[in-house]
């Protein structure tokens, strides 16, 4: 997971997006994305599949 929360961090930094509107884009609260990323939680497929669209990229770049 920490891996994929890396990943996630690095292309929403290359995109200019903040945590507050990658939280928002997928209708979670900034807490859940922070610990998205810092790898402490575990999330479903279908909740990748909206980080992905709400990133514009296909999910399989959010996979180390």
């Amino acid at each position: 997971m920490k891996q994929v929360g890396e990943r996630i961090r690095e292309i929403r930094n290359k995109k200019n997006v903040s945590i507050e509107e990658l939280a928002n884009d997928c209708e979670v609260d900034y807490s859940q994305v922070l610990r998205m990323e810092l790898g402490k939680v575990n999330f479903s497929i279908s909740y990748l599949n909206k980080v992905a669209t709400a990133l514009g990229v296909n999910p399989k770049e959010l996979l180390p």
